[in-house]
């Protein structure tokens, strides 16, 4: 939808949908619909109806569900691992996401549980299930006909996407990932498979004059390439995105699959909460609001932590930004580097009130501006953690200092590493 300057695509709203299907992990089961998705879906439908081109838009339907749960859990745990969040509760099985050191048990949590913990939230199952689901569709809309799927050029295009935005997460947060029973595949594998997804969610959205699913794709496909080293494709992707747009994952309090995770894990639920140092984020010495966090009256479930959380997320109802004109902007500084990336962040800057950058404009200088306006303008999206890892940033607390309060020390996890439930059940996977 459309209001003013700002076009925003927000995942789900009105009527639920469950379509049961066996993936190589786990139950896909998808709720909620999609706003551009014109359908009313009945309860439950069997599996066969994926082979059912009458059922398609059923089908996309299903996987953006799947997609906004995953949004969710995946924002959670790289929050936390990066250290944004603070634990603030007493699930030891939960601990190795804020103590660092997940990527030494790969039998943990990461690998095993949904998308529904506040707790104790998964990843690697979450996003496997959304990016199968997505896949599906997008293979099964390919191979059917205009004349069997009405507007399939704008399915298309939207099974790519979130396709797309799967992989990137995938690749973002794990060392790697396998694939429908596939050998593992490394971060630049995965970033490279999602620029194809984007590639065709560009393509078909063009066809189908869907100019929110191509912007939400061009966000996407420049993200991925700046991540592979391509800052000439990236910087003419993220050039063409428009001021204001947003690409949200929607959220609410119908369903316990549907919760915006980060507000129900902070101040709804007191399981974590913002990270002291990240508490009170300035730029050039004044409070930043983009990056703000609020103390919460919630009895923390330690019942010793004091609970903050992040201000963009005022209800379990808050849409969750996925992809945005901040993003590209950022993807450009970036790309471009200099007194280009300098007139960038000081045009963002500007929309907050927030004073002009004025250090130097050395290369080194220059990432380091792009890092802290990272660290601020993308607070608790899901992009610290691995920032952190491509640009080498050092912990904080340092590996090895002592965990305080529940044991052990501090690791030195960025992306997770391939877990045990992956090796054990695909043969492809169980000897690397």
């Amino acid at each position: 939808m459309h209001r003013k300057q700002t076009s925003r695509i927000v995942l789900g709203a009105r009527s639920w949908c469950i379509v049961t299907a066996v993936v190589a992990l786990a139950i896909v089961a998808g709720c909620n619909t999609q706003d551009l998705l014109d359908v009313k879906a009945p309860d439950r439908v069997p599996a066969s109806t994926l082979d059912n081109p009458a059922q398609a838009a059923l089908m996309v339907n299903s996987t953006a569900a799947d997609f906004e749960c995953a949004v969710g859990s995946y924002v959670l745990v790289e929050a936390i691992i990066s250290d944004e969040f603070g634990d603030a509760q007493l699930g030891a099985a939960a601990w190795p996401y804020d103590r660092r050191d997940a990527n030494t048990q790969t039998g943990g949590v990461y690998g095993t549980n949904p998308c529904t913990s506040n707790q104790t939230p998964g990843i690697y199952l979450p996003l496997s299930t959304a990016r199968w689901s997505a896949d599906t569709a997008l293979n099964k809309l390919q191979g059917w006909t205009d004349q069997q799927v009405p507007g399939r050029d704008s399915l298309i295009a939207k099974a790519a996407l979130y396709a797309g935005f799967d992989y990137t997460m995938l690749g973002m947060s794990m060392c790697q990932a396998s694939f429908d029973l596939g050998k593992p595949i490394d971060q630049p594998a995965m970033f490279a498979e999602a620029e194809k997804r984007f590639t065709i969610a560009i393509d078909q959205g063009n066809k189908a004059g869907a100019s929110d699913v191509v912007n939400a794709a061009l966000v996407g496909r420049a993200r991925v390439r700046l991540f592979q080293g391509n800052l000439t494709g990236a910087a003419a992707d993220a050039r063409l995105v428009p001021s204001g747009f947003v690409f949200s994952a929607s959220t609410g309090s119908d369903d316990n699959r549907r919760y915006n995770r980060i507000y129900a894990a902070t101040t709804q639920f007191g399981d974590y909460t913002v990270e002291a140092g990240d508490r009170a984020l300035t730029t050039e010495g004044v409070p930043d609001p983009r990056a703000a966090a609020a103390k919460q009256t919630t009895r923390a479930a330690d019942a010793k932590s004091t609970i903050w959380a992040p201000t963009k997320y005022t209800s379990d109802a808050t849409p969750i930004p996925v992809a945005r004109y901040e993003e590209a902007q950022l993807i450009l500084a970036e790309a471009q580097g200099g007194a280009s990336a300098v007139s960038i962040i000081n045009a963002l800057r500007d929309q907050y009130g927030l004073p002009h950058y004025s250090g130097a404009t050395d290369a080194a200088s220059i990432t380091q501006l792009i890092i802290n306006e990272r660290q601020r303008t993308l607070f608790v999206e899901g992009f610290r953690n691995y920032d952190i890892e491509r640009f080498k940033i050092p912990f904080n607390p340092p590996a090895g200092a002592p965990y305080p309060n529940k044991g052990g020390t501090y690791g030195n996890t960025t992306c997770l590493p391939l877990p045990d439930i992956e090796r054990f059940n695909n043969p492809n996977a169980s000897s690397s």
